[in-house]
């Protein structure tokens, strides 16, 4: 049940949990940053968006560290490219929440007027992103001491990915159905999509760690 690499220093599972944390610091930034937003504290959710850059740039170091990592370890070629493509996928999380806040900048930047309930949908919605990637953390977590209970964390995972995707299609329809201008809501409708595909990907971490269990034979 080893998956995640068999080092004697700092493990390659515990490098997964730390990355997937700085992933889940990205995307509680962003919520915050909407927040903020909606309450009209635009230089609060400014500084909101520069600690997220912080998180994503943590996220990505660790990404590198723990390709280092596979790429000394104890590993067959399947199992590097597994854990390869399983980190890769973690970290779009954050890049995607990354791409949502640069989108909140360039609405302030233009001065764009999007109305408070579009902020607190938003934020919603991220709060639903906040437990989807708390639930991956959990599977890693527990990937190699409870295959049963990851197995049902995958399952939550899935869940809240429906559930975003029912906010997602809400979202788009009430922007477009909005007094806003052609620009506000090219602006939001980016921050919306990035959302979407930042749960997609949270999603697919989730099916990879699955799959992983399923061909390894290791479902108990």
């Amino acid at each position: 049940m080893d998956w995640f690499g068999k080092r004697k220093e700092e493990t390659v599972s515990t490098r997964a949990r730390s990355h997937g944390v700085a992933v889940l610091d990205t995307v509680s930034e962003l919520e915050l940053v909407l927040a903020s937003m909606a309450k009209g504290e635009k230089e609060t959710a400014l500084k909101g968006v520069d600690r997220l850059m912080l998180s994503e740039r943590e996220a990505d170091r660790i990404e590198d560290r723990l390709a280092a990592d596979i790429s000394r370890g104890d590993l067959t070629v399947g199992e590097r490219g597994d854990l390869l493509h399983f980190i890769r996928q973690i970290d779009s999380i954050a890049n995607w929440a990354k791409e949502a806040a640069l989108h909140v900048q360039l609405i302030l930047e233009t001065d764009a007027v999007v109305p408070k309930e579009i902020w607190e949908e938003m934020a919603a919605t991220v709060n639903e992103l906040i437990e989807e990637v708390k639930f991956l953390v959990s599977a890693i977590e527990t990937y190699n001491s409870d295959i049963k209970r990851t197995l049902r964390t995958i399952d939550s995972i899935n869940d809240q990915e429906r559930i975003i995707d029912s906010k997602y299609y809400s979202s788009i329809k009430h922007a477009h159905m909005s007094d806003m201008d052609a620009k506000a809501i090219l602006l939001v409708t980016e921050v919306i999509n990035a959302i979407e595909m930042a749960a997609d990907n949270g999603k697919a971490s989730g099916d990879t760690i699955n799959i992983l269990i399923t061909s390894r034979g290791l479902q108990q």
